[in-house]
């Protein structure tokens, strides 16, 4: 599935109407943003909708995986400085897994384009459509390996009851286990 490139934005959106609801769902604006605008537009909109993912992913493994309260586990993710490889290092710290290499591949194919758009330099329409098909397909890939380890999948507008019946630690512990899985809590003056 992350081979092909679709020739023109009929055959991203075509793209997009074969992945799973939840993934549709998450990314519902696409077809209207690809239709509507340039390329860049649905690609900075699926970025932004991507790192949100990522900092649920974390919020929810911690809170689900490592029983971190609620509010603590969200002020440390919110707050820590999140870098790719930031991610990928917490990721592993949270879910004791590293990402498949596979799913790593298609995100950095994937943020390179976006780094061309972003920073001004040329990326062909080609690359763009590619990008955009590697974001839905690591959304995919994703949600089935978060899933299989976690119980939950980051793509999805619905994570009501994610986290089951277990009682969640108490404030201070979460405080400490976020720390220990690697999240650094700014004070409020560095934040700003």
């Amino acid at each position: 599935m992350a081979e092909s490139v679709p020739g023109s934005w009929r055959g991203v959106v075509n793209h997009y109407k074969v992945c799973s609801g939840e993934v549709q769902a998450y990314f519902a604006d696409v077809p209207t943003l690809i239709e509507g605008f340039d390329w860049e537009v649905p690609l900075g909109f699926m970025f932004t909708r991507l790192e949100k993912a990522h900092n649920v992913m974390l919020y929810c493994g911690a809170v689900k995986h490592h029983r971190a309260d609620t509010e603590v586990a969200r002020n440390f993710v919110d707050q820590h400085h999140m870098t790719r490889k930031e991610f990928h290092r917490l990721f592993k710290n949270v879910f004791g897994k590293p990402i498949k290499a596979p799913l790593r591949n298609m995100l950095e194919e994937a943020e390179a384009v976006r780094d061309k758009v972003v920073h001004g330099k040329t990326a062909s329409a080609v690359d763009k459509r590619k990008a955009i098909v590697r974001i839905l397909d690591y959304a995919e890939g994703m949600n089935g390996f978060v899933c299989d380890i976690a119980g939950f999948k980051p793509f999805t507008n619905d994570l009501r009851g994610f986290t089951g019946r277990r009682a969640a630690l108490d404030k201070s512990t979460t405080s400490w286990l976020m720390r220990g899985l690697g999240f650094e809590q700014r004070k409020a003056e560095e934040a700003s």
